[in-house]
């Protein structure tokens, strides 16, 4: 069955804002009053409580699983983190035991940076879907909840019915209902629908499965970071946990905050990986065009001789760079997101160089680990960001040759066969209308970007730049061989 998908891609800046709030008040506690302020309905702000996972109670709303793992895991961590925070900005520090409050804040950044990310897939919720929150189940449910979640809807769009299918007929909407309309010539000789094209095309690119590396990469990464972090406390006699009530929430808030850094780490990679899924379904529906062989049992060849068959080809090519949008839109969005993540860190990491603020060794230590770790799996991200707009290049390459072939055989036919000419010649100016269109939908007007930048080849090599310079040239530049260290005080220089 498909879904009914009435919107657009915009998106909503107050959904964004309001999500923000509730995101970022301490669950349970804060949050459900924020809902009461922005619903002005007791009953809407249950509904929203239950619907956003801001303090779920009903059965009716969430698995009996999902409640107890919220209950007993993610508010409890919520607490903690927030609670190490405030502790760590209104504590004395001498009570504190040498803990660098910056390096509570450095932890705080992983949930809010998850936060964030959260409040950006609320942003493009469509207002029927953003108003369905407010209203009780069935209206909106749990099954719905796990379909707009990039790690778990959209990893596995073919497990949850009807959303691959919502998704290709508003691209099909956005482009002027075509699936219905044109049809291709198969390879048998026997009329194919343009649906059946792009959906086999679909169907390849979104079976590709997660890597198994994912996981056991993100558990990883975030040991890298917490152990940076206790092993430098080590060196330094800090305390692991604590011998006052101070200590030890600040401590556990900053082991808390570190491993929350495996969500945006999940994300990261997923961000990739659906790059990667976009490439793929590209790379196959241009060999259907651009190759003369059979393509491995593909039902139809576009004719690139065939006026109708580039047209067919050209609406499909659209159709799939616009099935899934609000989800590539989030993708986009998420990795710079996690550019930004690190650069802050490089921009803090100089601070504390420039300015020589008060700081302890072990705050170093988890913002070297941190951009590193952010730094890698949002390169990742790029790479496939950039393998994916590289394929726009590549078909113009191809439209080109066969361009510049056509106008070759024009220019020796043309005394030969008269009516050869002509055909090839409406041909060359379909092929290079083409061209035009990819050259400004795909390269201009919408290229796939992070930061607001076309991921082009200079793109990682100038974000890894900004990241080793800022690590290591300023740093070591304002303290060249330094081992200076005044334990108690924080000023502690590598």
């Amino acid at each position: 069955m498909t879904e009914q998908v009435t919107y657009n891609s915009s998106f909503s800046w107050k959904q964004f804002w309001i999500s923000f709030v509730y995101e970022n008040m301490p669950p349970v506690f804060g949050s459900p009053i924020a809902a009461i302020f922005f619903e002005r309905s007791f009953r809407k702000a249950w509904n929203v409580c239950q619907h956003r996972n801001l303090a779920v109670l009903s059965t009716r709303y969430n698995p009996i699983a999902f409640i107890l793992i919220s209950w007993l895991v993610v508010y409890p961590g919520s607490w903690i983190i927030t609670l190490g925070f405030v502790t760590a900005l209104v504590a004395d520090i001498r009570s504190l035991g040498g803990i660098d409050p910056l390096q509570m804040m450095c932890a705080y950044a992983f949930i809010f940076c998850r936060r964030l990310i959260i409040s950006v897939k609320y942003g493009y919720f469509t207002r029927d879907e953003y108003a369905a929150l407010s209203e009780p189940a069935p209206e909106w449910n749990f099954s719905k909840t796990q379909k707009k979640l990039i790690a778990v809807g959209w990893t596995t769009p073919k497990d949850f019915p009807g959303l691959m299918e919502g998704e290709l007929a508003y691209a099909d909407r956005q482009e002027g209902e075509v699936l219905d309309a044109l049809q291709v010539k198969g390879l048998t000789g026997k009329t194919v629908e343009l649906r059946d094209v792009v959906r086999d095309v679909l169907d390849l690119a979104y079976n590709l499965k997660v890597p198994t590396w994912h996981t056991p990469l993100i558990g990883f990464s975030v040991s890298v970071i917490l152990i940076s972090l206790i092993a430098s406390k080590l060196m330094t006699g800090g305390s692991i946990f604590g011998t006052n009530i101070p200590l030890l929430i600040t401590n556990l808030g900053t082991y808390f905050g570190i491993l929350t850094g495996m969500g945006i780490m999940g994300f990261g990679l997923m961000c990739g990986f659906d790059f990667q899924r976009r490439r793929l379904a590209n790379v196959s529906l241009d060999s259907l065009l651009l190759s003369d062989a059979d393509n491995h049992g593909n039902r139809v060849v576009f004719d690139r001789s065939s006026p109708d068959d580039l047209k067919a080809w050209t609406s499909a090519r659209r159709l799939i760079r616009s099935f899934g949008e609000r989800f590539y839109f989030r993708v986009q969005t998420y990795t710079s997101i996690l550019l930004c993540f690190s650069i802050i860190f490089v921009a803090l990491l100089n601070f504390l160089a420039w300015t020589q603020v008060a700081h302890h060794v072990s705050t170093i230590f988890i913002l070297c680990s941190t951009i590193l770790v952010i730094a890698f799996i949002a390169s990742y991200a790029i790479f496939r960001a950039m393998q994916l707009q590289q394929q726009s290049y590549a078909v113009r390459s191809n439209i080109l040759d066969h361009i510049l072939e056509l106008e070759v055989e024009e220019a020796t036919a043309r005394a030969i066969d008269r009516g050869k000419q002509e055909n090839q010649s409406v041909t060359k100016d379909v092929l290079k209308q083409i061209d035009e269109n990819i050259n400004f939908t795909e390269i201009i007007h919408k290229p796939t970007s992070v930061l607001g930048y076309r991921a082009d080849n200079g793109l990682i090599g100038s974000v890894l730049g900004i990241l080793v310079t800022g690590m290591a040239g300023r740093y070591f530049e304002q303290n060249p061989g330094s081992e200076k260290k005044t334990v108690g005080s924080f000023h502690f220089t590598i």
